[in-house]
């Protein structure tokens, strides 16, 4: 009996040498496959296969890996879709029951084992990932107008309640903030960072293209500038996917300030 022992043990490592050895040059789908462990003639599982079973995290058996988006037609989170939408990353609407927002609230990302909230949060982390800007000097030009455009414009933009309702704009008051973007709107620029599109204009872009919705009186024609910028993120292909239903009146709407 102990020299079938010695046999299975010395079968069972030439079995994970083998093994090994095809899981280097498998191609990736071949190499996270499950499947039933092999057993040696003892009908007892290989060391190749608990040498794997070890090696393999069991939170990976039926993992669901990929971009998740948590969010609502209604909320904020349509502009991670048109980010989403511009990089071509590819992306499922995941059911709110399952969000990991600490708070319960939306837009929440997941991707992988990742969890980002914040609307802001959630552009940058997709543009350093997926959009190219992988170092801190690319990442400087945008990360400045996110950031702006979450704690200085959206307050000009929207006045809330204490339950976060808007119930007016400061925008009738003609504030600083919106006299210096539509002067540098008119520098000859075409998009905030120049003359590439960037997450900056989809974080800039989509707040400003909230007036229309939430503003339909409000006269943005003061702004020629900034009214021609909406125009032109309004018309981008990804805005109209991720803002459908909406995008044809606010299309309308910025070419009605034009022609005032």
């Amino acid at each position: 009996m102990s020299y079938l022992v010695n046999v299975a043990i010395i079968l069972g490592v030439l079995q994970l040498t083998c093994a090994d050895a095809f899981a280097a040059s498998a191609p990736p789908s071949l190499r996270t496959r499950g499947a039933i462990a092999p057993t040696n003639t003892l009908g007892v599982p290989s060391v190749a296969a608990q040498s794997r079973a070890l090696r393999v995290p069991v939170a990976v058996a039926g993992a669901k890996m990929g971009v998740e988006l948590f969010g609502s037609q209604g909320s904020r989170s349509p502009l991670v879709n048109w980010y989403l939408y511009e990089l071509g990353t590819p992306f499922e609407m995941a059911p709110r029951d399952r969000n990991p927002h600490p708070f319960g609230q939306v837009p929440c990302l997941k991707d992988g084992t990742v969890e980002i909230f914040e609307s802001g949060a959630i552009l940058l982390y997709l543009a350093q990932k997926y959009g190219g800007l992988s170092t801190p000097e690319a990442m400087a030009d945008v990360t400045k107008w996110v950031v702006w455009a979450n704690s200085a414009l959206d307050p000009i933009l929207f006045l809330e309640n204490e339950r976060g309702q808007v119930i007016g704009t400061r925008m009738t008051q003609n504030p600083k903030g919106i006299q210096v973007l539509e002067a540098m709107l008119g520098d000859g620029r075409e998009w905030i960072c120049g003359s590439t599109f960037s997450v900056a204009d989809v974080a800039v872009g989509a707040y400003l293209l909230y007036m229309p919705q939430f503003f339909p009186d409000l006269d943005v024609s003061v702004w020629p500038n900034m009214s021609k910028y909406m125009l032109r993120c309004a018309q981008r292909p990804a805005y109209a996917k991720a803002y459908e239903k909406e995008t044809p009146s606010i299309i309308a709407k910025c070419q009605s300030y034009l022609k005032k």
